[in-house]
């Protein structure tokens, strides 16, 4: 999509959940990163932010990569590991990696307000969201 639409033709990886010895081997697949280079993490979602502190000493083990920016889909605003800081602000922090979500808890929240969904769905979301979230 990017090479069709914006004329960029840019490589990827994604790591495995165990490393291999067969095929390309290792714990990465696709192009391997070389020092130097600028990665994006694109994640479906962060709850707790397990999946990018498992990733980032993959990459870093790879080569001396510089990671500025991680785009997900949801932002759950799930308080993290620090009462009062979501997940998200902890790896902004402790990576230096700027989170990009494309929505967020509340903006499902309003859409589904909005859009006259069913009231004891909302309720329990609002539920959800005062026990879990930081806000």
């Amino acid at each position: 999509s990017l090479y069709r639409n914006y004329d960029r033709d840019l490589p990827y990886c994604f790591n495995r959940k165990e490393a291999k010895d067969h095929g390309e081997g290792g714990s990465m697949v696709g192009y391997k990163p070389q020092d130097g280079d600028n990665v994006a993490i694109v994640e479906d979602v962060v709850t707790a932010g397990t999946a990018v502190r498992e990733t980032m000493p993959i990459l870093k083990a790879c080569a001396d990569v510089q990671v500025p920016h991680m785009f997900i889909s949801v932002d759950r605003c799930e308080v993290g590991h620090t009462p009062g800081k979501t997940a998200i602000m902890e790896v902004e922090e402790e990576f230096g990696v700027k989170v990009h979500p494309i929505v967020t808890v509340v903006d499902i929240h309003e859409y589904l307000k909005e859009h006259g969904t069913d009231p004891e769905l909302l309720k329990a979301m609002e539920g959800y969201m005062e026990q879990y979230c930081v806000l």
